[in-house]
């Protein structure tokens, strides 16, 4: 599963120059973790975090009350892990985890498009063996579909997929190329300079 599918948008986010009150409030309003800082055109600059404000008033707790920071754009971190739309939802688990983070923006480009917390990837693991069975079904039905439409052609034993084929249509035709006598390449056609790929050998050679 993508992380296109698990993020939560339209994406919560504050303006470098919203007061630190107001991200605060954002935060508990939202129930959320974190808030990505966008410019007027939505491209991602930075993040705050709850933890960046809660040590903020730590700060201020030990009597540290000079002018300090006012604004999102003073305290935002500007290093920020993102991940884009179609990364494996595993992935973004392992990059949470490895990084302790506890929301990772997802961007198209520079803008932010979704976000991604603990919890989404959680409710992956929560789901029920029906919604599992259903999804499988669904991803059964179009791989068939998708397979039903592909044009396969033999010239001197040498098949050619449509290039049209996901991958794993291609990787379902290749393994059945394997067990039909006298086949001995794979191609997939519009592609490489001459509009084919380049023959691939019935065991994955070039």
């Amino acid at each position: 599963m993508r992380t296109c599918e698990v993020m939560s948008s339209p994406v919560v986010s504050v303006p470098p120059d919203a007061p630190l009150k107001d991200v605060a409030a954002t935060l508990v309003e939202h129930g959320i973790n974190a808030v990505p800082v966008v410019d007027a055109s939505d491209r991602l600059i930075g993040i705050v975090s709850e933890a960046d404000l809660l040590s903020l008033e730590t700060g201020l707790s030990r009597g540290r009350t000079g002018s300090g920071p006012r604004t999102a754009g003073e305290v935002m971190r500007q290093s920020v892990y993102t991940l884009t739309g179609d990364t494996d939802a595993t992935t973004a688990a392992r990059l949470m985890l490895r990084h302790r983070l506890k929301s990772v923006p997802v961007v198209a480009g520079e803008r932010v498009v979704g976000m991604v917390a603990r919890r989404d990837l959680l409710r992956l693991l929560a789901r029920s063996d029906h919604d599992i069975q259903a999804d499988l079904d669904r991803r059964l039905k179009e791989e068939i579909l998708a397979l039903q439409r592909l044009t396969v052609g033999v010239t001197g034993g040498v098949v050619t997929i449509d290039a049209a084929a996901g991958p794993l249509a291609r990787q379902l035709l290749e393994g059945l190329a394997r067990t039909v006598p006298g086949v001995v390449e794979m191609r997939t056609t519009r592609r490489g300079a001459d509009g084919a790929d380049p023959p691939r050998g019935i065991n994955g050679d070039r």
